[in-house]
């Protein structure tokens, strides 16, 4: 059944730590912007860590050693200090990959001035290749500051040698999980997911106090049998490994990694839902290197390449007909339709209100 609500990934609009990395070399700050910024024969890339810009990483070499022109990397907490530092450092980035959290961001809170509008023609591989249902999906149905990158949603993931199985938001609340489960900080995945867990929309909660009241009590139910927040990846990784979580709010790829590790994890968008973390990929409106950065992106979008990127880590580019490969990874959906959708134009005006809430609850 089509559901019509989405969330993101930045942590309530807090901007935390920052982590510079280059392609062989860590970068001292963005404080040393001349010396981070592209030049004709090098792209900068911003994004926001871990197995995801490590697998990119990788790939980018081998379009580089094609190419001749390098790839820089700089890490930053979340799409909140992603969207700061491009509107900060005009020219320093040539593009990026945010979320849908990133991606309004850019277009309410900086009025859609970041990001130049892509001409998909120059990347006829994208185009060609990927489902139509993903490149008209929100949020960039009608929108052309964006292209459809990958697949991920924000479900749970559990450790089968101590639940059997989770079908349901419900199935967090039992006496064999009580201590043992970790969520997500993110006030917008955790007000969304809440919301799915009681079964109404985003949009229907936001615009009725009473509906408010019934997500924040089902949210404070849940915090009930939470031990811990995590915010980031890794932290929920570590608590599964060492047995602390037993369940969390969780990205499948994630989940994936730890299988293919060897524990016997799992993953599962429950009944009720879960909340899209798909994400996109922007060129910033600023760079002088818009050639490189279509030359790259329709490499990228190469069906050989494309699965060799999403095999790496774990979130699924939507492919036509997509090979096992593919639909073998935990993220990957057969329809939009599957996922959660906010409306980000409801919810980042409100965005203060939730983080205030979601935050007491998570004191209480």
């Amino acid at each position: 059944m089509p559901r019509s609500n989405k969330s993101q990934g930045s942590r309530g609009g807090r901007i935390t730590r920052r982590r510079v990395l280059q392609t062989g070399a860590v970068a001292t700050g963005v404080a040393v912007a001349g010396c981070m910024g592209s030049d004709d024969e090098t792209l900068s890339f911003i994004s926001r860590g871990g197995t995801t810009q490590d697998a990119e990483r990788e790939l980018f070499e081998q379009w580089s050693e094609e190419s001749g022109v390098e790839v820089t990397h700089q890490e930053v907490a979340d799409d909140t200090e992603m969207m700061n530092l491009i509107s900060e450092n005009p020219g320093e980035f040539d593009f990026t990959n945010p979320a849908q959290f990133g991606l309004a961001l850019s277009r309410i809170e900086f009025e859609g001035e970041l990001f130049t509008d892509i001409d998909t023609g120059e990347i006829p591989n994208y185009e060609e290749h990927v489902q139509d249902q993903w490149k008209n999906a929100p949020p960039i149905e009608g929108q052309d500051d964006a292209i459809f990158y990958y697949m991920s949603s924000q479900g749970i993931g559990y450790n089968r040698e101590y639940v059997d199985e989770i079908t349901s938001w419900d199935d967090l609340k039992t006496d064999e999980l009580d201590g043992n489960v970790a969520l997500f900080s993110s006030a917008p995945t955790r007000f969304g997911n809440a919301c799915a867990a009681a079964e109404v929309g985003v949009a229907e909660a936001l615009n009725d106090e009473d509906i408010l009241d019934d997500v924040f009590e089902e949210m404070e139910e849940q915090h009930e049998y939470v031990f811990n927040y995590w915010d980031a990846g890794d932290q929920f990784m570590q608590w599964m490994r060492e047995d602390q979580a037993y369940a969390c709010s969780a990205w499948g790829g994630r989940v994936q990694v730890m299988n293919q590790e060897g524990m016997d994890a799992q993953y599962v968008i429950p009944d009720e839902g879960a909340v899209a973390h798909t994400n996109y990929f922007v060129i910033t409106e600023e760079s002088e290197n818009k050639d490189h950065v279509y030359d790259l992106l329709n490499w990228l979008y190469e069906p050989e390449n494309a699965v060799e990127l999403s095999t790496t880590h774990n979130y699924p580019m939507a492919m036509q007909d997509p090979s096992e490969d593919l639909t073998s990874l935990f993220e990957y959906v057969e329809s939009p339709d599957d996922l959660l959708w906010i409306d980000w134009d409801e919810m980042i005006p409100n965005l203060d209100m939730i983080t205030e809430r979601v935050n007491e609850v998570m004191a209480g």
